[in-house]
């Protein structure tokens, strides 16, 4: 398979994520929907409106038919796709590609409900938990059993401790239970020193987001921000720097 197949294969598979996503957290609906629609006039979309990023593009971010804004989310998660999910099969072993493949998928869908929504949809993370048992109980990742039932339980742990002690002394809550199921998920794959770490490079993300919005002169910031994604691509940058980031660690 070339790699240029490759592309334009991912580029298809994060449309569908695109639209998983959305239906997940808008109408519940999965994959019954034949037809995706403008979610403004309702008009099914044709073929030539759902190549990915080219139509957006072509489009200048408008739909054809309500000339409505079409959020950028699609040919940014499109692209991002590509550069989560294709490094997997140049840096992984075969063995380990169907359970990255499916960790990777689920953590971008819940990158784009939770900017769009601040929502994280259960279906991609508290449910995939067994996935990660079961992967690493036949050794199609690079944790053992044991480390990916300990991982999901740090990861709910650690921030439902911080959830409790944030309410404690503030009255607010500072998490919604998707991030606490999110970094259950994440712990699951990576096992406790990854979901720990994933942690760590998730607020390190945010910290530096946030001070760049404030530097910027950001002045209706208000306070709300999705968390996450910033768990996401900090599990992410995990699997892909686990080794470089452990060397630094140590």
């Amino acid at each position: 398979m070339t790699l240029i197949v490759l592309i334009i294969m991912l580029l298809c598979w994060g449309s569908f994520l695109n639209q998983l996503a959305y239906r997940l957290v808008h109408d519940n609906i999965t994959l019954s929907k034949s037809r995706s629609t403008c979610p403004h006039c309702l008009t099914n979309l044709k073929a030539r409106d759902l190549i990915p990023v080219l139509s957006w593009c072509l489009l200048w971010g408008r739909c054809r038919s309500c000339q409505h804004s079409i959020s950028i989310l699609y040919p940014i998660i499109e692209l991002l796709t590509i550069v989560t999910i294709l490094p997997i099969f140049y840096y992984f072993s075969v063995t380990y590609w169907l359970a990255y493949f499916i960790f990777c998928s689920a953590l971008i869908i819940t990158i784009r409900t939770d900017l769009e929504t601040f929502l994280i949809s259960n279906l991609v993370s508290i449910y995939l938990i067994p996935l990660g048992l079961i992967f690493s109980y036949f050794n199609y990742l690079p944790v053992t059993v044991i480390n990916s039932g300990l991982g999901a339980i740090l990861g709910y742990s650690l921030l439902w401790l911080t959830n409790f002690m944030f309410a404690y002394f503030t009255n607010k809550q500072g998490l919604g239970t998707g991030d606490l199921f999110l970094l259950a998920f994440i712990g699951s794959f990576t096992g406790p020193i990854g979901c720990w770490l994933s942690l760590l490079l998730g607020s390190l993300l945010g910290s530096l987001v946030g001070i760049m919005q404030i530097l910027a002169g950001n002045n209706q910031f208000s306070g709300k921000i999705p968390f996450g994604p910033y768990l996401a691509l900090g599990a992410i940058t995990y699997i892909y720097w686990q080794d470089l980031i452990l060397r630094i660690m140590l």
